[in-house]
């Protein structure tokens, strides 16, 4: 899965949260694994599709949050969530569609399920705004910032 406005989304976050870098844009195609560890390492707050590349999570520094985006009728918060939660991270998604219960079939063979898997995504930035901004909140908290 990709996230089709990725720069966009990066230059948007460092305007609105008034950031004195730019949030990086990163594509772990053709990283080593020690690359991939490290691209987590220095990540307090990860924004990105749901897949594999989750998987380095619990490698992120104390404090840090994942948010995930789930395209329409593949709404699975409770994957990468746990895991998210037994390594110490926050969590948190964007979803898509309408009603992600109703919309993310039970049976992962189900053809909107796998269509929705291949999909390239383009995050709303109202909501994703509203999402990091708690997980801007949650890292202050975690670190007693607040």
């Amino acid at each position: 899965r990709r996230l089709i406005n990725a720069t966009i989304v990066s230059t948007l976050l460092k305007e609105h949260f008034d950031l004195t870098y730019q949030p990086p844009v990163v594509f772990f195609e053709g990283f080593s694994f020690e690359q991939q560890a490290e691209a987590f390492a220095n990540v307090d707050i990860l924004v990105t599709p749901h897949g594999a590349q989750c998987t380095g999570l619990f490698l992120m520094p104390r404090c840090g949050s994942l948010i995930e985006i789930f395209p329409r009728a593949y709404g699975i918060p409770n994957f990468f969530g746990a895991l998210s939660s037994l390594s110490g991270i926050n969590h948190s998604y964007v979803y898509l569609g309408v009603d992600r219960e109703a919309e993310t079939p039970a049976n992962s063979v189900h053809i909107p399920y796998l269509k929705a898997r291949n999909e390239t995504t383009c995050v709303p930035m109202k909501e994703l705004l509203k999402a990091v901004t708690t997980e801007i909140n949650n890292w202050k908290s975690c670190c007693g910032l607040v």
